[in-house]
């Protein structure tokens, strides 16, 4: 009876291969069972279930229904330095806040929807790009709920060197935003990088975030640390200094 229970688990679950490889040898390391498993399916299969632990497991991320942060930001593409501040609520909305010395910056997304205004001009609605540009931010916030939550088409990419280390890249598509990559480190099993793919007007361009310094906040972790680049030149630094999780209600 318990042999064909574990049957039906590892043949509607798991391919024979991810089963014999994550449950029989539970001595092997991380590094160890990944470079033992050959199919691709099964690699995804294995990176999103290490990246939903290292960020605290299924449930605490899902308990999540509300982030805001607050911090600096070092804008390098224009030189200026300023106070920086992101409210994300699931599902879709993301208010997004730069206060520089001379100016300041609003950015709103509301369930398909996104808002922008400048120096404190009226806020407008906006399409194209700006608007894409504000799917990918709340998308690469998200990213462990939306992969816990299987809200993508996902595909193994391969290992690359990232700053130093290895880590093992995802390719993203929900048809919604833009497709992404994702870079995750094959130690810890963080997403240190998350690229953005858009084209708008017959040109491409690439955005991409860079995430370090995790540290853990009321059973899930999240980032102090984020670094923003577009077509693969840096053009941001912020410094997160205070999270808050399922508390303000800035909607």
């Amino acid at each position: 009876m318990k042999k064909r229970f574990m049957r039906s688990f590892a043949i509607i679950f798991l391919s024979p291969t991810l089963f014999l490889i994550l449950f029989a040898f539970p001595k092997f390391s991380e590094n160890a069972i990944a470079a033992n498993i050959v199919n691709d399916k099964d690699k995804v299969t294995f990176l999103i279930a290490r990246v939903i632990e290292a960020y605290g497991g299924k449930q605490n991320i899902r308990n999540v229904k509300t982030i805001y942060a607050r911090g600096g930001i070092n804008a390098i593409a224009f030189g200026e330095k300023g106070d920086y501040s992101y409210y994300l609520k699931r599902p879709g909305k993301l208010r997004v806040e730069i206060r520089y010395t001379h100016s300041s910056e609003l950015r709103i997304l509301d369930d398909g929807k996104g808002y922008y205004s400048i120096g404190g001009a009226p806020i407008t609605r906006v399409g194209g790009i700006r608007y894409l540009a504000m799917v990918f931010q709340y998308r690469q916030i998200d990213l462990p709920y939306g992969l816990s939550g299987n809200l993508y088409q996902i595909r193994y990419e391969g290992k690359a060197a990232l700053n130093g280390m290895m880590v093992e890249v995802l390719s993203l598509d929900d048809r919604k935003g833009p497709p992404m990559k994702i870079y995750i480190d094959m130690k810890k099993f963080f997403i240190r990088k998350v690229s953005g793919y858009f084209s708008v007007d017959n040109s491409n361009t690439t955005l991409s975030v860079e995430f370090a310094d995790f540290r853990k906040i009321d059973g899930t972790v999240l980032p102090y640390k984020i670094t923003n680049f577009a077509g693969g030149q840096k053009i941001a630094e912020t410094v997160i200094a205070e999270y808050k999780l399922n508390g303000l209600d800035k909607t």
